[in-house]
C-alpha cells in the first residue's frame, strides 16, 4: 500500500470565522497555516483565498500568487488551486486563475479540482427550516472540458471532485476526449447537501466505481464526519483531505485550534493503523505529477 496522502483545506469559501475564529484570511495566514500543516503530515494544499480586510471569499490572482510564494518560500507543499470557489463566482473567473499562475513558474500551481457536474448546493438551518444556502454548483459539459483542456494545456493535474456517482462517468467522458491523462486522481466530496452523505457504504460505492489503477482521496464536510470516514479511507488504500475548510472540530463539542492540529489527528491515525505519511516528493511521484 502506498504512503498516505494528506490534503489540507485550510480555508475554503463557505466557514466563517464566527463558525471557527482560528479560520486564516491573509495570504500570509493562510500561508502560514499551510506550511504549519505541512510539518504535520501535509503533503498538498488545496488553496482557496479571501479578501485579507473582510474574509469574504474572492478568487484573484494576485493574492494567490502572494500566497503561493510565501508557501514556495518555506516548504514544497504541493499547491492544488480550486476552480470550484463557490456558486457565485462567474464560470469564467474560476479557471482564469489557472493559466495566470502558470505565466509566472515561480508560482504555478501543480494541481487543480476539476467539479465533474453541477450539483444543488445548500446549507440548512434546521431550527428554522431555512436554507442558508440555496444555490447551484453549476458545471455544463463545455464548462468541464474547457477547465480540463486549459489545466492540460498548462501542465497541472486535475483532481476530479466527485460529489454525486454519475460524476465518475462525466470524468470518463473527459478522458475519452483527450482532455484528461492517466493516472487519473479521484477526490470523494462526501456530506455536501445535495450530494452524496458521508457514509461507509458510499464511501466503499465510490471507490469501487473508478478505473483501476486510479488514485483516489476522501473529504467529509460537516460534523466529525472526516474523523469517522478518515480510518476506513486510510484502510482502503485511500487518501484523506482534512481542515477547517470541511470541518471546525478536533473532536465533540471542541473547535480546532489549526489546520496543522486537524493534520496531525489523521496522521497519528494513520500511523497507529502502519500506514507511512507521504511527503510532498513521494506524492509527486505517486500522482506523476
Amino acid at each position: 500500500m502506498e504512503k498516505l496522502i494528506i490534503t489540507v483545506a485550510v480555508t475554503g469559501s463557505l466557514t466563517t470565522r464566527h463558525n471557527n475564529p482560528n479560520l486564516p484570511h491573509t495570504p500570509q495566514e493562510i500561508a502560514k497555516a499551510a506550511v504549519d500543516s505541512c510539518k504535520a503530515g501535509a503533503s498538498i494544499v488545496h488553496l482557496h483565498v479571501r479578501d485579507p480586510m473582510t474574509g469574504a471569499p474572492v478568487h484573484k490572482p494576485e493574492l494567490f500568487k502572494e500566497t503561493i510564494q510565501i508557501i514556495r518560500n518555506e516548504s514544497d507543499l504541493i499547491i492544488n488551486v480550486t476552480t470550484g470557489v463557490g456558486p457565485q463566482c462567474p464560470l469564467d473567473e474560476r479557471i482564469a486563475v489557472i493559466p495566470a499562475l502558470a505565466a509566472h513558474p515561480q508560482v504555478k500551481a501543480e494541481m487543480a479540482s476539476l467539479n465533474c457536474g453541477s450539483l444543488n448546493f445548500g446549507m440548512l438551518d434546521r431550527k428554522k427550516r431555512e436554507f442558508i444556502l440555496n444555490d447551484v454548483q453549476m458545471n455544463p459539459w463545455s464548462t468541464m472540458l474547457h477547465y480540463a483542456d486549459t489545466m492540460k494545456q498548462c501542465g497541472v493535474k486535475p483532481e476530479l471532485e466527485i460529489y454525486e456517482a454519475g460524476m465518475i462517468n462525466n470524468a470518463l467522458i473527459l478522458q475519452s476526449l483527450d482532455a484528461l491523462i492517466r493516472p487519473l486522481h479521484f477526490s470523494f466530496v462526501l456530506g455536501v447537501l445535495g450530494g452524496m452523505q458521508a457514509t461507509v457504504d458510499n464511501l466503499v460505492f465510490l471507490k469501487n466505481a473508478i478505473p483501476q489503477g486510479s488514485t483516489w482521496s476522501m473529504c467529509a464536510v460537516g460534523g466529525l464526519n472526516i474523523h469517522t470516514l478518515g480510518p476506513v479511507a486510510i484502510a482502503a488504500g485511500g487518501n484523506v483531505r482534512t481542515g477547517l475548510e470541511d470541518c471546525i472540530w478536533i473532536s465533540k463539542g471542541v473547535l480546532a485550534e489549526s489546520n496543522a492540529q486537524m493534520v496531525a489527528k489523521i496522521a497519528h491515525m494513520a500511523e497507529d493503523m502502519g500506514r507511512g505519511i507521504a511527503t510532498p516528493t513521494d506524492v509527486r511521484k505517486i500522482l506523476s505529477l
